[in-house]
């Protein structure tokens, strides 16, 4: 059974493990959390207090949403993955980034996590009163819209962001 949880200061190991499989994987560095270097205690403790920033409001990308709230995802005392909710999207969030992002580390892809992750972001994103809950994802993206399809994820339309030059497909959970 899958639990998401805060991140802490005693997840640093667990976490490392996680970002280190990323990076030796060539993963993409999705949710963007894992684009913050984790080689020592330190970063890890630079990475809690932009966390805490993000859910706070006070953050470089507040001009894409204002609360972030991000979790660790482990199933029986495993770190199988990661999820953000950003909460209060701006238009270009809304458009390019939606509310939902997460990731599952390279070792255990093809299992199911991915999908129960999204389920479980989706019930929390309706508990922080999300309305129109967007989950966006790169044209190249092959896997995210099988997962989409599993719960029910309406397809709304697609957009060249501006930022990247790459084609954003965007859809609405229900």
């Amino acid at each position: 059974m899958l639990q998401l949880k805060n991140f802490n200061r005693e997840n640093y190991k667990d976490y490392q493990d996680l970002y280190n499989e990323f990076i030796l994987f060539n993963s993409d560095l999705i949710p963007d959390v894992l684009e913050l270097s984790c080689e020592s205690i330190e970063d890890y403790e630079n990475i809690l207090s932009e966390l805490n920033h993000r859910l706070n409001g006070n953050h470089e990308d507040s001009d894409w949403y204002k609360d972030g709230h991000y979790y660790l995802v482990y199933d029986n005392n495993k770190l199988i993955g990661l999820g953000c909710i950003r909460n209060n999207l701006t238009q270009k969030g809304f458009d390019i980034w939606g509310n939902i992002a997460y990731g599952v580390r390279p070792s255990e892809r093809k299992k199911g996590y991915a999908t129960e992750i999204l389920k479980e972001l989706i019930k929390i994103s309706k508990e922080l009163g999300i309305e129109c809950i967007i989950v966006c994802h790169y044209e190249e993206n092959e896997i995210t819209p099988k997962i989409l399809k599993k719960v029910k994820a309406k397809y709304l339309n697609e957009i060249v962001s501006p930022y990247s030059n790459k084609l954003v497909k965007r859809y609405q959970v229900m």
